[in-house]
């Protein structure tokens, strides 16, 4: 499920993610946050934060949800998975993802979707799509490019790597660190420093770097997931996952 708040006098929506222990998702949690991004934020709504009550931030697709699909239905998946980020991106008013335990694949396409990442000392981020022969695709491959760089980007997403909440601040994935200690002065002070400034130059200043953002890599990236999911070594990725052993990748 996903639970809602609202603070600062109705400025904050905080949406938390609250579906399993690992807040894997699903086609149900896709549907919620839709809802909520369509009813919940109002004229009055300057911020929103995306967080997890939950052990874990977010964990990406439901791979055992993901299993059952056909083709088109993995299709649809992702063209919906992509709709909602980018949604959240394109939300007028800032917006913040709060990270804790594992933020990893889909997760974290989700969390850079949000113009800030803040993340707990514990948090662990990756993309461990290429370990299960498939790549990111709703966004993944975009967003992180254009947020780190291209060498970056592909030491990340070729590796599989699990990096800590100090590698991902090292490399520019995420923006700051907080502590169980600090976390409520951090985020207080960090919110009101955007919600005090003027609303509607906030929006136009969010719109004119947004706009520096190019949609054409989106299509490539779409085009190199169909090519994988139509593959060998995607259906020996699935199933070396539910066999809890190494994939036996073949030369393509």
């Amino acid at each position: 499920m996903i639970k809602t708040l609202k603070s600062y006098n109705k400025k904050v929506l905080t949406i938390t993610l609250s579906v399993n222990d690992v807040n894997s998702i699903k086609i149900c949690m896709l549907k919620d946050l839709y809802d909520v991004l369509d009813n919940m934020i109002s004229s009055s709504t300057r911020l929103v934060i995306i967080n997890s009550d939950r052990k874990h931030f977010c964990a990406g697709a439901d791979l055992k949800e993901r299993s059952t699909f056909n083709e088109d239905e993995t299709i649809e998946f992702l063209n919906d998975l992509n709709e909602l980020y980018h949604k959240v991106q394109s939300l007028e008013i800032p917006t913040i993802s709060i990270i804790n335990g594992a933020c990893l694949g889909g997760g974290l396409e989700l969390a850079l979707s949000c113009d800030f990442r803040i993340g707990y000392e514990d948090s662990i981020y990756s993309f461990p799509e290429v370990s299960i022969g498939i790549i990111p695709g709703a966004g993944g491959t975009q967003r992180i490019t254009n947020l780190i760089g291209l060498s970056k980007s592909m030491e990340w997403i070729f590796s599989s790597n699990k990096y800590t909440a100090n590698e991902a601040l090292r490399y520019g994935v995420i923006d700051f660190i907080v502590n169980n200690y600090n976390y409520s002065d951090f985020i207080n002070n960090f919110i009101l420093k955007i919600i005090d400034n003027a609303p509607l130059a906030i929006k136009s200043v969010k719109k004119s770097i947004n706009s520096a953002f190019i949609d054409h890599g989106f299509k490539i990236e779409r085009q190199e997931y169909l090519k994988v999911l139509k593959s060998d070594d995607r259906d020996e990725g699935l199933k070396s996952f539910k066999e809890k052993r190494k994939p036996n990748w073949k030369n393509n």
